[in-house]
């Protein structure tokens, strides 16, 4: 099957011709009948939205891929639900390359062999206690003899109280360049048996940083350690936030009932990045306190499995102090974690007939 591809970059195209497709660039839309039984991909630079159904019926026998470039959290859902109703493919602004290819790959069901080791943690609302979450898993997974590299990936917040001699606005030059090696993961923090690289301290630089860079220093990251997690903090306009959602091969939520409203906005935009309830584990933080909704019902409610529930500790600690049992029950948690991401081996639990 051929690509089409119109108003594309040329980084992707080659993205695209080294995953295997065969991508014929073009300047103007292909005629309808070299088109047919292959695949169009074509942008909202090159064909505005007021176009889309005459662009349906001109080609009706072609797999049409929209790949809507205006970014920003609200304007696009009525657009995906356009492309729905003409049986057009959406891919939402701040896809990757790599996001757009893994599409690619869905639409016409290739086999994904590659496992990815990244564990992203995102939170429903500022203050959640996303970073200490994360912390927690680093915490346990080094414990577990495991290699793992936190990346303070909040560009929004450092999650560190002081500025340090490495973080990620630091290394972004070397980021930038594509310059990481395994040299800079070793002079990271160490801390609580894992290294730690603090967020972004440069707050005005928040938009400057460019999907392609957050996918590289994760790369780079993954090939480093065993496990990576990734604190991407609470809000969404970012690209280090977009870039998540899309690479983790384990999508934390950390959230609490109080945050419903929070949760429902948050699952709407995931649902443009092919993303549904199911793809979240729950983590409930503060869950002793009492709340209208139970988390169980909040679960319910969205289709989502509570992976965790975390008990309210006072503020402005390095590390949640949790007792034997419950660091206990997290244990359980990170070994089915590791289980999932090929690291560890299944336990099965010996019956009466064993």
């Amino acid at each position: 099957m051929k690509i089409f591809s119109l108003g594309m970059d040329q980084l992707t195209n080659n993205e695209m011709k080294l995953a295997g497709f065969t991508v014929i660039t073009q300047n103007v839309l292909p005629e309808p009948a070299h088109a047919e039984g292959h695949m169009l991909m074509i942008t909202s630079e090159q064909v505005s939205v007021s176009a889309l159904s005459e662009l349906s019926r001109k080609f009706p026998r072609s797999t049409i891929l929209y790949v809507y470039l205006q970014k920003g959290v609200r304007g696009y859902q009525a657009i995906h639900m356009l492309c729905e109703s003409l049986g057009i493919c959406f891919i939402p602004p701040r896809s990757t390359s790599s996001a757009i290819i893994e599409k690619l790959r869905y639409i016409i069901e290739e086999e994904q062999e590659e496992r990815g080791n990244l564990v992203g943690f995102f939170g429903s609302g500022p203050g959640i206690g996303c970073t200490s979450v994360a912390k927690l898993f680093a915490r346990r997974i080094a414990a577990a003899g495991l290699r793992v590299i936190l990346l303070g990936m909040d560009l929004y917040d450092p999650g560190y109280d002081r500025k340090p001699a490495i973080s990620l606005d630091r290394l972004r030059p070397r980021i930038t360049g594509k310059m990481l090696h395994g040299e800079d993961f070793e002079g990271l923090i160490k801390q609580d048996g894992y290294s730690y690289l603090p967020g972004n301290f440069d707050f005005l630089s928040v938009h400057d940083y460019q999907e392609e860079e957050i996918e590289y220093l994760l790369a780079e990251a993954g090939a480093n350690a065993d496990v990576v997690v990734a604190d991407f903090g609470s809000i969404p306009e970012s690209a280090a936030w977009y870039v998540g959602m899309q690479k983790s091969a384990l999508r934390m939520m950390v959230t609490h009932p109080r945050h419903e409203y929070r949760l429902q906005a948050l699952l709407e935009l995931t649902g443009h990045m092919d993303l549904h309830p199911q793809d979240f584990q729950w983590i409930i933080n503060r869950s002793n306190v009492e709340e209208i909704t139970s988390p169980k019902s909040l679960a319910l409610r969205f289709g989502s499995e509570i992976l965790l529930e975390l008990p309210f500790y006072q503020p402005l600690l390095d590390s949640l102090p949790l007792d034997k049992k419950e660091l206990q029950h997290v244990d359980d948690k990170v070994h089915a974690l590791l289980v999932s991401l090929g690291l560890a081996p299944e336990v099965r639990k010996k019956g009466i007939f064993q």
